[in-house]
């Protein structure tokens, strides 16, 4: 089966007609930081200083065979320069986002080639949101894995609801939140809980492409 791609609300086969011929995923390089040792071996490495890796951007390397001069040109101008959502069909599950560029085009008789460039963010996205409901009665512990992509979840608290997570603990009410301090790192992450109500946590994983 050949797949294509989705950029934004255009597919590339239903809009345009478009062969996707490939599209070749760069994995985005990790942002290193080193300080020299004057006289001494080595360097100190402070790549994780502020926390944990962090990663430049990413790139898809796509090329398209067209069969029709408008659908070519059509293509161009619906996505070049545009930043969009960006789907592989191989992989319906996921989503990539980035800016398109258009980098060059070729023709043999009525057959176009063309190649272009998607600087994506380091993370492949989950299409689907991740979401924990509990009531709570008495103290007790939420267990929530996650992705390689930090994510900071929206928290919606009824009630009277008191969180610990790593540390620190917050009292809350009924309403909606969003606590930098509680951002989910990889892995297994927990959250106390006590108090009368309900909580309900939604996140959005990520893998590193």
């Amino acid at each position: 089966m050949m797949h294509g791609a989705i950029f934004g609300n255009k597919r590339s086969k239903e809009d345009y007609g478009a062969v996707m011929n490939y599209a070749r995923i760069t994995p985005p390089s990790v942002k290193e930081n080193y300080v020299d040792i004057a006289g001494g071996d080595s360097s100190i490495d402070l790549t994780e200083a502020v926390g944990g890796v962090v990663f430049d951007d990413g790139k898809i390397s796509f090329k398209f065979t067209l069969f029709d001069v408008e659908h070519k040109e059509k293509m161009k101008n619906d996505l070049h320069g545009k930043r969009l959502r960006i789907v592989l069909e191989r992989e319906p599950d996921f989503y990539y986002e980035g800016r398109l560029s258009f980098i060059s085009e070729s023709q043999t008789g009525s057959i176009y080639e063309l190649c272009m460039e998607a600087r994506v963010n380091p993370y492949k996205m989950e299409n689907q949101i991740t979401i924990h409901d509990e009531e709570v009665k008495a103290a007790k512990e939420i267990i929530i894995l996650n992705e390689r992509m930090p994510a900071m979840p929206v928290i919606t608290i009824r009630g009277n609801i008191n969180i610990s997570y790593a540390g620190i603990s917050f009292s809350l009410k009924t309403g909606i939140y969003e606590i930098p301090e509680i951002t989910f790192r990889e892995g297994i992450n927990r959250l106390k809980v006590s108090g009368n109500g309900s909580i309900r946590i939604e996140y959005r994983k990520g893998r590193l492409i």
